[in-house]
């Protein structure tokens, strides 16, 4: 059954009980309830006047929960109204034309549902409905635009932006209330495919069957979960305060739809980045064209998780494809938001793009994470926190750990039990969750990788494990690194790969001073058993998300906006910052509708300048006499202005 956006799952409910009643079917004819005609309900519904609808829904409303034989005996009593006193019978009549102008008109509108494989009602009847003139031709129904989503042209491209602009029309007319019944949906349909889903994801990526588990499917479920218990509040119209100097007036905020967003997600987390940015952009009330990336595009899987959710056509759209020519393309056709994830390469391109164009980005564009651990902290939890934040999904997250900082008098204690923990570890692409990690997802990654670890190697660092390794398998083995140096590729540049490097400290003002000597800034993470020293080092270092006694946490928890600074990228998401992204926020200020005049209209005069230069000083100086004295001058300046108004001025 498909969601309405007029009645509830319950009064849809109520609405096919009351069908089968009504008709029940026969052995040549399908019952209301066969013929799936309900999905069809909001095309009737819209054309009700909003007294007629909302009848309809209490009743029912009522339905969905009275038998069968309840109902029944309704409709019985409705069909001998004129047995009733005039008033009952008048209202009974209009019940039994309303139960059954609803029922009788989805029945024989021949619309039926795309599971009903049966008869068409008309054929059974045997009657033709189209209407012919001798002056009118038969007319075939115009065929959709035909539309190529993977490597589409440029033609195609713009069929795509037109489309959604159209469907987001649609959209916007939907309650958030109602929006979340498709976000409902959707989490269903991937807690009912989630084994699918994982197998997917490991085709794609190659990552570990836990790491997909806990980052794309739990993560996303969590997010969807926010959005229920959340979008009404967020998204509805905020009341704030209005001055006294605008005394009579209402302030309002209202938080709307930007129209049609453009979301560009990475390679690292295909599912995860692209179900929570676009279920948010949607939950706003925007459409959205999504561009995955090419390495790991979970090529129809999403499409089809929409499509099990009951997303209408149009409200997201998947593009495939280079992201080059193709990213450009989408640019060009003037998104009323773009939202990126990847790189710092691509993400400058794309805002230096949408600059020309002045198209709103948000852009997170990876960081050089640090990990800075005091000697009073646990050494077996942090070793533990280091080694999983480090090298979880292969080191290929943008908030992995790349640079440890340890105090130098638990250096030595720390690298051996991160050493210990790091050799214990499982290497594979498993399918019961026996790997801990899994192999690079991209040739162009390990590459990467390889040229750093090289450079380390020239200039004197130390491999503590995994230097076995071939410098071209993607199946990298979790390195642990010391006498890592400034002026490294290793220290400076982005690894997106299972690298630890460990780096000593003296002080905590050498700590903050390390973690700040970087162009990144999206995430780092203190740990003390002094929480107030914590509580320090986090607001020295520059960046957008910091985990105390913990690692890349803060990304967990959904009531928390994410985003970096410095390099790492422009804006914020998630949390309430993440329904902002995609809106428009309105300033609205309400006035009556009076022949009163403002004071600060024209005509300016000697006098009103005094008594305007009076308010201001009275207003905004300290004590209850100012106060006071604001209030009168306030009163006479009204009294002035309506003077000047009588005499035409």
């Amino acid at each position: 059954m498909k969601i309405s956006r007029y009645f509830t799952p319950g009064q849809l409910i109520g609405l096919k009980k009351t069908g089968d009643v009504i008709l029940p079917g026969t052995d040549r004819s399908p019952s209301f309830s066969e013929t799936g005609s309900i999905d069809v309900v909001d095309r009737m519904a819209a054309h009700l006047t909003p007294a007629d609808l909302g009848g309809l829904r209490t009743v029912l409303g009522a339905f969905r929960w009275s038998p069968r034989w309840l109902i029944r005996g309704v409709l019985s009593l409705c069909a001998h109204s004129e047995k009733f006193p005039d008033i009952i019978g008048a209202g009974l009549r209009t019940l039994e034309i309303g139960i059954n102008g609803a029922v009788m008109s989805l029945y024989y509108s021949n619309l039926h549902s795309p599971e009903y494989t049966g008869k068409a009602v008309f054929d059974v009847i045997g009657w033709d409905a189209r209407i012919v003139t001798r002056d009118s031709p038969d007319v075939a129904a115009e065929t959709p635009v035909d539309i190529r989503y993977e490597s589409p042209s440029d033609s195609d491209i713009e069929a795509i932006f037109h489309r959604a602009r159209e469907a987001q029309h649609n959209l916007q007319g939907w309650p958030v209330r109602k929006r979340l019944e498709f976000i409902d949906r959707l989490r269903q349909a991937i807690l009912d495919r989630q084994e699918e889903i994982l197998d997917r994801v490991q085709k794609d990526t190659g990552k570990s069957r836990t790491d997909a588990l806990t980052a794309e499917i739990f993560g996303t479920l969590d997010h969807l979960d926010y959005l229920k218990k959340t979008a009404v509040k967020e998204l509805a119209d905020r009341r704030v305060p209005t001055p006294l100097a605008l005394m009579g007036k209402k302030s309002r905020i209202y938080i709307e739809p930007m129209g049609v967003s453009l979301i560009i997600s990475p390679w690292n987390y295909p599912f995860y980045q692209a179900i929570v940015p676009i279920t948010t952009a949607f939950v706003v009330g925007n459409a959205v064209v999504f561009k995955p990336s090419g390495a790991t595009p979970l090529k129809g899987l999403v499409e089809s998780l929409l499509d099990d959710a009951d997303f209408r056509d149009g409200w997201v759209q998947v593009v495939y494809g280079e992201g080059g020519r193709i990213g450009d393309a989408l640019i060009d056709q003037r998104p009323d938001k773009i939202f990126f994830i990847g790189s710092q390469r691509v993400g400058r391109h794309i805002m230096k793009r949408a600059a020309a164009q002045l198209i709103p980005v948000e852009l997170e564009m990876g960081g050089k994470d640090p990990m800075i651990v005091f000697e009073d902290a646990d050494l077996h939890r942090a070793a533990a926190g280091a080694v999983w934040g480090a090298f979880t999904n292969t080191g290929q997250s943008c908030t992995s750990v790349e640079k440890l900082y340890v105090q130098e008098s638990i250096a030595k204690d720390l690298t051996k039990h991160i050493v210990k923990a790091t050799q214990r570890l499982n290497l594979g692409c498993d399918p019961d969750g026996s790997a801990d990690i899994g192999p690079m997802t991209t040739r162009a990654q390990v590459a990467v990788v390889a040229e750093q670890i090289a450079d380390a190697e020239e200039n004197g660092a130390k491999i503590l494990t995994g230097g076995h390794w071939d410098r071209r398998s993607a199946d990298i083995p979790p390195m642990v690194i010391t006498g890592v140096t400034p002026g490294m590729r290793l220290e400076t540049e982005e690894t997106f790969g299972p690298v630890l490097p460990i780096i000593t400290f003296r002080d905590e003002d050498e700590a903050v001073s390390m973690a700040n000597d970087t162009d990144f800034g999206l995430s780092a993470s203190v740990w003390t058993n002094d929480l107030v020293r914590a509580d320090r080092v986090t607001r020295g270092i520059v960046t957008g998300n910091v985990s105390i006694n913990n690692v890349m946490l803060t990304e967990g928890n959904h009531h928390l906006p994410f985003g970096g600074a410095k390099q790492s990228g422009i804006g914020r998401y998630k949390g309430a910052f993440g329904y902002t992204c995609f809106a428009n926020v309105k300033s609205v200020l309400i006035d009556k509708n009076s022949s009163k005049m403002e004071a600060n209209w024209f005509p300016y005069t000697p006098t009103k300048y005094r008594l305007l230069s009076d308010l201001t000083r009275q207003l905004y100086s300290p004590g209850p006499m100012s106060l006071l004295r604001g209030m009168i001058t306030g009163l006479k300046l009204e009294h002035y202005v309506k003077k000047l108004g009588k005499h035409g001025k």
